[in-house]
């Protein structure tokens, strides 16, 4: 196995070595004579577009530099048709009758006032060029390059189903996750936060649940490299729970473009890793052109949106003296120091006190890029600090860099892109997240005593402020290499290399100053930490090819895929502490335990693609993949993968041109193919084993728990679906359509095995089939546009259904999923509630006989469906002289959990409650909400039974405004006076409003314990020099 893929920090040293030749490379061809900008080839396919316009996008796009000023001539609009035209002809065509002409000059382009009119097009016909040298520029969003899957397209092109979502925008300079940039933009796709909690898991999905117990998350590469997007166990923080999101180690900034490629068309050249989608992430690259210097900076605080209604002092103590009556229990000091002792005049409201500060956010981006023709560079820099709303000096600091180094030879046979980025993440967290501490009883004794001092006679919340404390350190590395040599005009060889280092670790202390005074004699410290260390290389060699036979383009692609990725972990505990400074000394602990982990994976493909394109109407792709994995069993580990998929542009056959001026672009296509899944994990399929609780002689034993299966296979996904792309009024509004239908097969789950077999199961694969299907819409409007004001936005929607619509019994008790046959897998089936029972007080619910009873008769009838009914979200982007605004709105339709009830503390306990309690039963005949107040634990089988019945789910739909953006734009002329290109001042928000009924902290996460998503305010400015 190559060196860099061995995760040791010699790959680190072996990615340094490369940059290094690469720069020289690049200093070596820079040194050479550019090719004559005017005989690159520009294919441009458009209909009324301004000439400003199609000079940009041939800026933008090629290698040529152009220098003009921009006046009216430049509005003129044009209809253009060409295909492998020369520059220089495009240019004589385009400023004919103008009264400009152009000249060649330091290598770009001047276009400047003509002496004579300007040379009319040659329509000599003239070989077509090498792929490397041409350009499609077929008007606005329709022609926008899409990537896919090794290799680009464009949106009239495509068969498949891709969404691209731009990253370089005010929002991805303001986010702390690359994941955020995708909520609500992407039909199709639930972005889902945890937590408000910095360094949290964020939850995605996209076009539904595809596997009954395993991996259901699309696959990730950044610059052509595979990316997991959580950490599992979270480095050991209970604040992370199980999974922290890895996607807060990049800089969402350094984002050029998010590719999200959903149907089988797309997906199938990524073989067994694109049941689930595949989102493709590309990073900032240097542009050719004057050297250019932006900076931004801002400065904000965030807040917890809104607060619950929780009961004051006088109505939780009314509570609580209810609950004693009602149990016939006299109040004592030990039972009720709420009452007793506690000052019953005193309020505090712990909403604010632990979740309710401000917590400051900073962040400063800065990056420098140019070039010339053959050489691009682009250098940036972070760094962002975020406090929490939390008390306590909490705090969540990043810094990082990203470069990009593109170079070429004369002529362009041979070219290359370095890209790399750094990032280092400090996180010092409580142990504990203080939400779930906000339910404490309002006339709670202070946190602090008169001289300063914790109070310790009472559960002080404020104690986690001393422990227990978490803190990690994480380094993220991403390099990627590539390079391109045309052989042959049209035939290119390319290969890509790509590492990925990922290294962390993170403690947790116990210390002996949590206790009170009087307990600190017996009492020890202890620290627990946790390593980390994940590392990956691949390399994917590709050979290109792609001619022109009349009235036929055909694009050919094949290559293979070699990637590697090792993990190791290790966990350690020390015990016994006598002293709080010395939590970290392994050699003052009484006791200490370890664990290692270490796991492998290997993994191989080739691929192929082809693409036929004829009159540019009509479309087909075909793509092919066989891959291995070292996940599977040795009769299995290889598997092919396939896809085809067609289109048909209607609106360029000769019977639509009366309906041209009204139907300005109308595309059917259709796709089918195979994909598979491998979020499995590794060693699944071979004998494991885990200690046992206790030794033998000093000897710790080993007990098997799965048993070997050599035919341990692939889960599998056959993907359907049609679509519908239109434009109207030359394509000022686009408007497309999906159907999909999903079927996944071969799921992999756990055959419980006898006892006589020593193992308690072995994995294998079951014929069950989960169907997902839906619908999608996406409206995309340019709805104004002048010198001064114009109006763009997107509006997606989607309507998504899962369906379990198979499960054989075997016939050894794998009924896990067996009640939901015909039935989503989010759907449950949960108790009927009755209300409260006007005699007793307490709770009811169905019974066997369809009458309202106890808990303890009630069945299982309700079926309640937690996914949700419909998704999406709206974007706009609106500009008024030098005033912009950008806003994003997300709205979900579904049921959620009901929050409200606290899962350990009925009412009437010792702990708060929401207002709502007030409406309950207090005598017989009462018709109440809620049951009868209670200290004690008779009425909990009734109480319990909420969280499994209707009543425990309520509508948590929302509408939430997750950005809003307003900026202005510094006068020309006062630019010129400051020396400046661009300056912008901004005022920017995160949801900053939500629309809800739900009446918990937060309908996203729906948990009365998980800070939600916080409100950030911010105010900045970016300059660009």
């Amino acid at each position: 196995m190559p060196v860099f893929m061995t995760g040791t920090p010699k790959a680190a040293r072996f990615m340094l070595v490369v940059i290094l030749m690469h720069a020289s490379f690049c200093l070596h061809v820079n040194a050479q004579l550019p090719q004559h900008p005017g005989k690159r080839a520009v294919t441009l396919v458009a209909r009324q577009v301004t000439i400003d316009y199609i000079i940009k996008q041939v800026r933008q796009q090629t290698d040529v530099e152009f220098r003009y000023v921009p006046d009216e001539k430049f509005q003129r609009r044009l209809n253009v048709n060409f295909v492998n035209t020369r520059l220089d002809d495009v240019l004589a065509f385009v400023l004919n009758g103008t009264g400009l002409t152009w000249i060649t000059e330091n290598g770009g382009i001047s276009i400047i006032k003509a002496s004579v009119p300007a040379q009319p097009l040659v329509s000599k016909p003239k070989p077509p060029p090498s792929p490397a040298d041409t350009l499609l520029i077929t008007g606005k969003s329709l022609d926008e390059a899409v990537i896919i899957g090794y290799g680009t397209t464009t949106q009239r092109f495509n068969t498949g189903n891709v969404i691209s979502v731009k990253g370089d925008t005010a929002y991805s300079r303001s986010v702390n996750n690359v994941l955020l940039l995708l909520q609500g933009r992407v039909a199709g796709m639930m972005v889902t936060q945890t937590s408000g909690m910095p360094g949290t898991e964020l939850k995605v999905q996209l076009r539904g649940q595809t596997s009954l117990f395993n991996g259901t998350e699309p696959l990730f590469i950044v610059d052509d490299i595979p990316y997991n997007s959580i950490l599992t166990k979270g480095l050991g923080s209970q604040i992370w729970s199980e999974k922290a999101s890895s996607f807060g180690f990049i800089n969402p900034d350094d984002i050029a473009s998010i590719d999200v490629l959903k149907d089988a068309d797309a997906t199938a050249i990524y073989g067994s890793r694109g049941a689930n989608g595949v989102v493709l992430i590309t990073t900032k690259r240097g542009r050719p052109g004057k050297i250019s210097t932006r900076v931004n900076a801002s400065q904000g605080f965030a807040r917890v949106a809104r607060h619950v209604p929780l009961l004051n002092t006088p109505q939780y103590l009314e509570m609580r003296r209810e609950a004693f009556r009602n149990d016939n229990v006299a109040t004592t000091d030990k039972n009720a120091p709420d009452l007793m002792k506690w000052d019953t005049s005193r309020y505090t409201d712990w909403q604010k006190e632990l979740i309710g500060n401000a917590a400051a956010v900073t962040n400063l981006q800065a990056s420098v890029s140019g070039g010339t023709p053959l050489v691009q560079f682009l250098v940036s820099g972070h760094y962002r600090h975020e406090q929490t709303v939390f008390p306590g000096p909490f705090k969540n600091s990043q810094a990082g860099m990203h470069f990009s180094l593109g170079s070429a030879v004369p002529g362009k046979r041979f070219s290359g892109t370095l890209t790399g980025s750094f990032f280092s993440i400090n996180s010092q967290l409580p142990g504990h997240d203080f939400t779930a501490q906000i339910m404490l009883p309002p006339n709670a004794p202070p946190a602090y005593l008169e001289n300063g001092s914790l109070n310790y006679d009472w559960l002080n919340p404020y104690i986690g402020l001393v422990g227990p404390l978490f803190n990690s350190n994480i380094k993220n590395l991403l390099g990627s290499l590539s390079l391109q040599y045309e052989i042959l005009p049209r035939l290119k060889l390319k290969t890509n290399i790509g590492y990925h280092w990922l290294p962390g670790n993170s403690g947790t202390i116990i210390l002996i100053a949590m206790y009170a005074p009087a307990l600190r004699p017996n009492k020890t410290g202890s620290w627990s930490g946790n390593d980390f260390e994940s590392a990956s290389g691949i390399i994917e060699p590709q050979v290109t090819y792609h001619t022109c036979l009349g009235n036929l383009s055909l694009e050919a692609v094949a290559g293979g895929t070699y990637q590697g990725y090792e993990v190791k972990r290790e966990e350690l505990t020390a015990l016994g502490y006598k002293r709080d400074d010395q939590l970290g000394n392994l050699d003052d602990a009484d006791s200490l335990s370890r664990q290692f982990l270490r796991s492998s994976y290997r993994y191989v493909a080739v691929f192929g693609r082809t693409k036929f394109k004829w009159r540019n109407k009509y479309l087909l792709n075909l793509s092919v993949r066989r891959d291995g994995s070292s996940r599977y069993g040795p009769r299995k580990q290889f598997a092919f993968f396939y896809a085809a998929g067609a289109g048909w542009i209607f609106s360029s056959e000769p019977f639509m041109a009366p309906l041209e001026r009204v139907l300005s672009f109308g595309k059917l296509r259709a796709s089918f193919g195979t994909t598979g899944n491998d979020q499995i994990g590794d060693y699944q399929y071979l004998d494991r084993y885990e200690n046992v609780g206790g030794t033998y002689q000093g000897i710790i034993g080993l007990l098997p728990v799965n048993l070997y299966n050599a035919d341990f296979a692939w889960e599998q996904t056959r993907k359907m679906e049609i679509g519908l792309e239109t434009g109207f009024l030359k394509n000022k509004l686009l408007l497309s359509a999906s159907y999909y239908n999903y079927r996944s097969t071969n799921q992999l789950v756990d055959y419980p095995l006898p006892d006589i077999n020593g193992a308690s199961n072995i994995i294998g694969n079951l014929p069950a089939v989960i169907r997902n299907t839906g619908w999608e819409f996406v409206l995309t409007g340019h709805h104004l546009k002048n010198k001064n004001f114009e109006w763009s936005s997107v509006f997606n929607i989607s309507f998504a259904r899962n369906k379990l619509i198979a499960y054989p019994d075997p016939g050894i008790g794998v009924n896990a999923w067996k009640d939901m046959l015909g039935q989503p897998l989010s759907k449950k089936l949960v108790f009927q509630f009755r209300g409260t029972d006007p005699a007793a007080g307490t709770y009811t619910y169905t019974n066997a006989q369809g009458d309202a009873g106890p808990a303890e008769t009630a069945v299982r009838k309700i079926p309640v469906n937690t996914a949700p009914d419909f998704f999406g979200g709206w974007e706009n982007n609106i500009r008024y002289r030098r005033f912009q605004l950008d806003m994003l709105f997300q709205f979900v339709k579904q049921q959620g959990i009901n929050d409200m009830y606290d899962p350990q503390y009925m009412p009437g306990f010792q702990r708060n409650q929401y207002i709502n309690v007030l409406d309950r039963w207090q005598q017989p005949g009462d018709v109440a909400a809620y049951q009868r107040f209670t200290q004690s634990g008779r009425t909990r089988p009734g109480y319990q039974a909420i969280f499994r019945s209707d009543r425990g789910y309520v509508d948590a739909s929302y509408i939430r405004c997750k950005y809003l953006n307003l900026s202005w734009q510094l006068p020309v002329r006062t630019l010129k006076q400051l020396g400046l290109d661009d300056a912008r001042l901004y005022v920017q928000a995160h949801n900053l409003f939500t629309i809800t009924g739900y009446q918990g902290l937060d309908p996203e996460t729906q948990s009365g314990t998980a800070l939600p998503p916080l409100r950030v305010m911010a105010a900045g400015v970016q300059l660009t020099l």
